[in-house]
């Protein structure tokens, strides 16, 4: 018989790669429109398409959340702080990310995102007293090591687009604490009613009940903004795809294995981003990303091996 640990286990790993790999798709979309709207004269494309891709998004979450939502509804009390919390801070980090990456390429933003782990890592021990032992400790640094050596050498990130990724990696940081609450108000919620919901449940349903939430807030934005051109709608519909299906993946895998272990996980975005990043250089997208030498592809490597530790030595308990 399958030991359902076991099993939550892989579903949260894998879910937490998949996190990776969309969010590294979204950075590229992101920077694709910003280039092709600048080289156009036109302004606020970040804006537009921050708007535009979370209307969207709400499109599809509202539905599901009305199809998610518990036969006997969890008390709002439970639960609605932590939605506000983490909606608000979302949105900051969303607009610190999309502000890195006007200013520098994703491959080169993407693996200094690893730096949220110190970040949470301190905030959950320090701030809200749980304790990590040495093991994950040293997990924690790995991985961050692995998107520093990422970032080091030639092509590093300005000085103003890394306090836009710092801001980014704050507000997600905090975020990702109150998804964490939020899961588990709803949980707690649905026990009030004598209903039973399961922890990747739990989490469908914050993700949809977030982003429902993200997109009828930017409502008045989307309509401020207009008029719109089909190449809006096109990117917003990459974008907002892209990145709900790496939201599904990040949810689910923060319902499974928690908060830290899931940021390891998605902080292999960095590595993603690096080998797709080349693959475009080499394909000739030189304006999004720029061909690096051999050096750097195998100190990128390196990064990687260790980033694969990094997991590794989180999950694997040594005693």
């Amino acid at each position: 018989m399958t030991d359902p640990g076991m099993t939550d286990l892989g579903l949260g790993v894998v879910s937490g790669l998949a996190a990776a790999f969309f969010s590294a798709v979204s950075y590229l979309v992101s920077r694709h429109y910003g280039l092709g709207q600048r080289a156009m004269g036109r302004k606020s494309a970040a804006l537009r398409l921050l708007a535009v891709s979370h209307l969207l998004m709400a499109a599809v979450c509202i539905p599901l959340t009305w199809a998610a939502w518990p036969a006997s509804p969890p008390p709002v009390r439970l639960f609605a702080l932590p939605l506000a919390l983490s909606v608000g801070l979302y949105l900051l980090g969303q607009s610190s990310l999309f502000a890195a990456l006007k200013r520098v390429e994703a491959s080169r933003m993407a693996p200094l995102l690893g730096l949220k782990i110190v970040m949470l890592a301190v905030i959950v021990s320090f701030v809200l007293g749980h304790v990590l032992d040495t093991r994950q400790w040293l997990a924690v640094a790995l991985s961050v090591a692995a998107a520093v050596m990422l970032q080091a050498g030639r092509g590093a990130v300005p000085a103003g687009a890394f306090s836009f990724v710092l801001s980014c990696c704050l507000c997600f940081a905090i975020s990702d604490i109150f998804i964490l609450r939020l899961i588990d108000g709803l949980q707690a919620g649905a026990m009030t009613s004598s209903v039973v919901l399961s922890r990747l449940h739990a989490g469908g349903l914050a993700m949809a009940l977030t982003y429902g939430v993200c997109g009828l807030l930017f409502v008045p934005l989307v309509v401020a903004l207009r008029p719109y051109t089909r190449a809006d709608w096109v990117a917003a519909a990459q974008y907002a795809s892209a990145w709900l299906l790496s939201m599904v993946g990040l949810y689910c895998c923060f319902g499974l294995v928690g908060v830290v272990f899931g940021n390891i996980l998605q902080s292999t975005r960095g590595v993603m981003s690096v080998a797709i990043g080349a693959a475009l250089a080499h394909l000739g997208w030189h304006e999004l990303e720029q061909r690096v030498d051999r050096a750097t592809l195998l100190r990128r490597l390196a990064a990687a091996l260790l980033m694969t530790a990094a997991i590794a030595l989180y999950v694997i308990d040594l005693s």
